[in-house]
């Protein structure tokens, strides 16, 4: 599957560009958003405190170490299976760089954190979700490379839907875990798939370029 080639992986670009836009513009308004305050009320109601280790869990595998002990063995597995090269320069420019693009837009925005109690630490900005947004790249990536490399549907539909459990249940857990507005979720996701889309549509031009070598 090429994602450049992909004309749903087009619609959703374009949707995910929309939502991004429209929450850095509505965001750096600073007006309070009636989306946050439904949904937050929603989710930590729905989700009680036994959930809470659950999604503690996600905070661990979201965080920086964390991204970063997987994103290694990925590329590691890379290079002993397949010798991609490219995939695993991939790989380490989009999670690194997309790390220092996060940082660098929470310092731009500057939004607070929710003026409640955190259940677990946090030290930067609110927006984008950092989590949310490197989550997306992360699982977007490992799930794009074994559909690349495995033949049945049934296989590749089951990675879909895992890598998209794993995508909704990082957002999800900084909301009930109340570090992060739905708003900073939804547009990490957002530029999450924007970021990779860019990632992957280079390394499959660079990877085009290579077999005609």
């Amino acid at each position: 599957m090429e994602m450049r080639k992909s004309k749903i992986a087009y619609i959703f670009l374009l949707i995910a560009i929309v939502v991004f836009l429209y929450f850095f513009l509505v965001v750096r308004e600073g007006e309070p958003l009636l989306f946050d305050s439904t949904i937050s009320s929603y989710l930590t109601h729905f989700f009680t405190e036994s959930s809470y280790p659950f999604f503690k869990l996600f905070n661990v595998l979201g965080s920086t170490i964390g991204t970063g002990i997987i994103s290694l063995f990925v590329i590691g597995l890379l290079w002993v299976i397949k010798r991609d090269y490219a995939g695993m320069a991939l790989l380490a420019l989009a999670i690194s760089l997309g790390n220092l693009l996060n940082m660098w837009l929470k310092e731009i925005v500057g939004r607070p954190r929710p003026e409640v109690e955190h259940l677990v630490n946090v030290k930067s900005f609110s927006f984008p979700s950092g989590h949310a947004m490197m989550g997306m790249i992360l699982y977007m990536l490992i799930a794009y490379f074994i559909m690349n490399n495995v033949r049945s549907n049934v296989t590749k539909w089951f990675v879909v839907i895992m890598a998209g459990m794993m995508i909704l249940f990082m957002g999800i857990s900084r909301i009930v875990l109340q570090v992060h507005y739905p708003s900073d979720v939804a547009a990490g996701l957002a530029l999450g798939f924007i970021w990779t889309f860019i990632w992957i549509t280079l390394y499959e031009i660079v990877k085009g370029k290579l077999k005609r070598r």
